[in-house]
C-alpha cells in the first residue's frame, strides 16, 4: 500500500469530483429558474462509487487468499521457485493491475420526472437550494476526512 493513495483517499476523491460537478448543474438550475422550458438537471455517480468499492473489495479478496492461503511447497519447473502459497491466476494478475478508478464519470442526467410550470421549466428553488445545501455539507465532511488522513501521514512523517 502506498502511503500517499490508499484506497479511501481514492474514493473519497472521486466523490469529492461528483459532488463538485453535482454543485455545477445546481447552480445552472438555479441561473435558470425563469428561463421557459428549462429542465432541470442532476449529477449521478453514487452507484459508480458502490462499484468502485465492490471491485476494491474484490482486489481485497484476491490478495488475501493469495498471501493467506497455504499449500504443501511445490516447485515451479519454469522458474525453479518453490511456492507455498497460492499463485494468482493470470485473470486475477489482470485483474489486479487493472485501475478501478478510471472508470468514474459523473453522468449529468436531465430530470424529466418533476412537474413543470405552465412555460414548461421544472426548477423549484427551495429544491435547488436545498440540495446545493446537502451537497456543501457532503463535501465538507469529505474534506475534513482528507485533512485527517494528511494530518496522520504527517504526523507518522514527523515521527510524532
Amino acid at each position: 500500500m502506498d502511503l500517499i493513495t490508499n484506497r479511501t483517499m481514492n474514493i473519497t476523491k472521486l466523490a469529492m469530483d461528483g459532488l463538485i460537478d453535482r454543485q455545477h448543474a445546481i447552480a445552472s438550475n438555479i441561473a435558470n429558474v425563469m428561463t421557459p422550458g428549462f429542465q432541470r438537471k442532476e449529477v449521478a455517480f453514487e452507484s459508480q462509487l458502490a462499484e468502485i468499492q465492490e471491485k476494491a473489495d474484490l482486489k481485497d479478496y484476491i490478495k488475501g487468499q493469495n498471501s493467506i492461503e497455504y499449500k504443501p511447497p511445490v516447485l515451479d519447473v519454469f522458474t525453479g521457485e518453490i511456492h507455498k502459497y497460492r499463485i494468482p491466476t493470470l485473470q486475477e494478475k489482470a485483474y489486479l493491475k487493472s485501475n478501478i478508478y478510471d472508470q468514474f464519470k459523473p453522468q449529468l442526467v436531465t430530470d424529466i420526472y418533476s412537474g413543470t410550470d405552465h412555460h414548461g421549466n421544472n426548477v423549484e428553488l427551495e429544491r435547488e437550494m436545498m440540495d446545493l445545501s446537502k451537497t456543501g455539507t457532503k463535501y465538507m465532511v469529505l474534506s475534513n476526512l482528507e485533512r485527517r488522513n494528511f494530518t496522520g501521514l504527517s504526523e507518522v512523517i514527523r515521527g510524532q
